[in-house]
């Protein structure tokens, strides 16, 4: 019986043993890696001028949680930041006003908020998707999505490596309408046509003979 007691005893301390070796998440039966990143609840961007957000992406934000997104217009010009619910798709940039709205009606927007600039700001909240993917989001008054203003945001994951943002070329680093274009277009030849009517006219004046100082 002593011989069985101490046997016993010996397998009890030996279980003990193994158990206390193991890691926490191991011993019950729960826990995992922390390697991949830690998901943010809340955004912050800016709509400014030459049509841009910044920042224009965002990655790893939180999925099945309230949301605070803090949004504030720096431009002179009224912005959104409306935000798709067609999970995976890439709007084409043909799209028109009227395309864009019949997109949101069909797909509603997940979040929207409209500012009307000169530092106009909100903060709300949404509930973010259950499961991960991505989503594009986009300003939706009027010509200002064709003119490049458009982001992606993704929850629960990273963005695909084959999105891309608006190429910002122009003036300003801004892209330019053909509207704005060729306003300016117009507005250099006039300045170049003023100029050279003022110098025709010196040199008209220039080679004009003197007029005497004496009278007849």
């Amino acid at each position: 019986m002593e011989t069985k007691g101490v046997v016993a005893l010996a397998l009890v301390a030996l279980l003990a043993g193994l158990v206390a070796g193991l890691p926490a998440g191991a011993a019950s039966g729960t826990g995992g890696s922390s390697g991949s990143p830690a998901a943010t609840s809340s955004i912050t961007l800016l709509a400014t001028a030459d049509y841009q957000y910044q920042p224009d992406t965002f990655e790893q934000v939180a999925t099945g949680t309230t949301i605070t997104v803090t949004f504030t217009d720096v431009d002179d010009l009224p912005h959104s930041f409306t935000i798709s619910s067609r999970e995976g798709f890439v709007i084409p940039t043909t799209y028109d006003p009227t395309q864009l709205n019949e997109l949101f009606v069909t797909y509603p927007a997940l979040y929207s908020s409209l500012l009307n600039g000169s530092g106009d700001r909100s903060v709300g909240t949404f509930e973010s998707p259950s499961v991960p993917g991505w989503y594009e989001f986009v300003c939706n008054v009027s010509g200002h999505f064709q003119n490049g203003m458009y982001g992606f945001i993704a929850f629960g994951e990273n963005l695909p490596k084959n999105l891309t943002v608006p190429n910002r070329t122009g003036i300003g680093g801004g892209t330019l309408s053909p509207i704005e274009a060729i306003g300016i277009g117009v507005g250099v030849i006039l300045v170049l046509a003023l100029g050279y009517f003022v110098w025709l006219r010196r040199q008209a004046r220039a080679k004009q003979p003197p007029t005497s100082g004496r009278r007849g």
